[in-house]
C-alpha cells in the first residue's frame, strides 16, 4: 500500500524486485521494490516520491510500515527504498541528561523526543546518571547495555507497523511452520531436510577468557580504586589467556563482582556463525532464534537471527540469514 498525499492506494500489481533486510546489530527494517516508470499508454505511471509512506502486508497482517527515504529512476523503472519509522533513531542526534533514571524511564523519554510511538518496554530498572551527546540510536543502545550488564540478560527493540518495542530476547526458538498446499502436509522451514547447505565458521578472535573490572582512581596515575578479576581456568587452559579490562563506574562499585561474571559470561564462548537459505517466512526477524540440524557440519542447537534478507521472485518467497550462537 501506498499513501501519498493523505491517499492510500494497492500497488501491489505493479511491484516487482520486492526484498526487505533486517539486522541484529544496526536495528530497523529496510524495504526495497521497483515499479514501472515509463509513457507507455496501459501502464500506470506511480510518481513515488521521498517522503511517502509505504506498507507491506502478507494474509491480512501488516509486516512492514515505513516511509520513502530514496528514490532512484533508471529507465523504465523507478526503484525505491523505505525504511521503517526506526530511521528517526539514527538520523537524530541529541543532548541530554539522566539524574536517577531507570534505563526504561530513559529509553521512552528518547523515543519521545524523535516522536515515536511505543508499543511496550520491558522493566529494566538499572539506574542511569549521566549526560549524553550523541545519536539517539547509540544513546539507546548505551542504555541497553547498563541493563545487560547488571543482570547478564540480553534486550532487543523493533518497530512493529508505528510502534517501537523494547523486549527481553528468548533463547527459546520458535516454529517457522510453512504449508505449501492444501493437499501438502505443513513444515518448519527450519527442518534439515529442508533448508539449503550451509556455511559455518567457528573463531576465538574475539573470545575473552579472564575479566578485570576496576574502578578508576579519581586521582591522575595512581591505580585503580577496586578491582575485581573473573577467569575460566578451562579456558584459558584450552585456548590461552584472552583478557579484558572492563571499566566500572564509581556509583556501580558495589556490583563489581557481577559486573566482571557478566562480562566474562558474554565474552568467554566460540563465536559460531551460520550463513543459510531457507524458504521465506514472516517470523524470521532479527533476534529470533531457530533450531539448526545440519549432519554434514554437525550442529543441533539454537542459533539466533543476526541478520535477514527476505526476497519475493513472484510468487515465491525465500531468505537468506546469517545466524549466530547464543
Amino acid at each position: 500500500m501506498l499513501t501519498k498525499n493523505g491517499q492510500s492506494q494497492d500497488i501491489t500489481s505493479l511491484v516487482s524486485d520486492l526484498s526487505w533486510n533486517e539486522n541484529f546489530d544496526t536495528v530497523g527494517v529496510t524495504l526495497s521494490f521497483s515499479v514501472p516508470d515509463t509513457n507507455e499508454k496501459y501502464i500506470p505511471r506511480l510518481l513515488i516520491t521521498a517522503g511517502d509512506i509505504v506498507q507491506l502486508f502478507n494474509d491480512e497482517g501488516e509486516l512492514i510500515r515505513g516511509i520513502v527515504v530514496n528514490v532512484s529512476r533508471n529507465y523504465p523503472k523507478r526503484t525505491i527504498k523505505v525504511c521503517d519509522f526506526g530511521f528517526y533513531l539514527n538520523k537524530n542526534d541529541i543532548v541530554i541528561q539522566f539524574k536517577d533514571k531507570s534505563v526504561s524511564e530513559c529509553i521512552k523519554e528518547l523515543f519521545s523526543h524523535v516522536g515515536i510511538s511505543v508499543g511496550s518496554v520491558c522493566d529494566m530498572p538499572a539506574n542511569v546518571k549521566g549526560v549524553y551527546i550523541k545519536n539517539v540510536n547509540e544513546i539507546i543502545k548505551e542504555l541497553i547495555k547498563i541493563q545487560q550488564d547488571n543482570d547478564g540478560k540480553k534486550y532487543y527493540y523493533e518497530m512493529r507497523a508505528e510502534k517501537i518495542y523494547v523486549f527481553q530476547l528468548s533463547t527459546e526458538p520458535i516454529s517457522y511452520i510453512f504449508k505449501p498446499a492444501v493437499n501438502v502436509a505443513a513444515f518448519d522451514v527450519t527442518d534439515k531436510n529442508a533448508h539449503g547447505r550451509g556455511k559455518y565458521t567457528h573463531s576465538i578472535e574475539d573470545m575473552k577468557n579472564a575479566v578485570t573490572a576496576e574502578v578508576n582512581s579519581k586521582t591522575s596515575g595512581e591505580m585503580p580504586e577496586r578491582q575485581f578479576i573473573a577467569r575460566d581456568e578451562e579456558s584459558i587452559r584450552k585456548y590461552g589467556l584472552l583478557a579484558e579490562n572492563y571499566s566500572v563506574n564509581s556509583d556501580e562499585a558495589d556490583n563489581i563482582a557481577e559486573l566482571a561474571k557478566n562480562e566474562l559470561k558474554e565474552k568467554n564462548k566460540l563465536k559460531c556463525e551460520l550463513l543459510m537459505d531457507f524458504i521465506g517466512h514472516d517470523k524470521a526477524r532479527a533476534g529470533r532464534v531457530m533450531h539448526i540440524i545440519d549432519d554434514w557440519l554437525g550442529i543441533d542447537e539454537n542459533y539466533r537471527i543476526k541478520s535477514v534478507r527476505h526476497k519475493v521472485n513472484g510468487c515465491n518467497h525465500t531468505m537468506s540469514c546469517t545466524l549466530e550462537n547464543l
